[in-house]
């Protein structure tokens, strides 16, 4: 995908669009489209990541390995519609 380097007003214009954006050259031809994308922000501070990274190292009994994660996504949201993935030493085995 070709690159164009924005200036700062013309960042500050995209950034501030609330759909996508019709670009125009100086004489008003339409010479592209831009949809500016948002970046989603998580719920939680740094601060309340860290504490609880902290916790999970003081503590790693507490926590869930990937397979047990995996497992729970599993049941929450796919129920028996489909077989589960199990990798066993690098085989995918379904």
């Amino acid at each position: 995908m070709t690159q164009i380097v924005a200036d700062a007003e013309q960042a500050r214009q995209l950034g501030a669009a609330d759909g996508p954006v019709q670009v125009v050259d100086e004489k008003g031809t339409v010479i592209g489209v831009c949809t500016p994308i948002t970046v989603p922000h998580s719920p939680y501070s740094r601060e309340e990541i860290e504490r609880r990274r902290e916790e999970m190292r003081k503590h790693p009994e507490k926590g869930k390995s990937l397979a047990e994660v995996w497992k729970t996504i599993y049941e929450k949201y796919v129920g028996d519609e489909v077989e589960p993935l199990v990798v066993k030493k690098g085989n995918a085995v379904g």
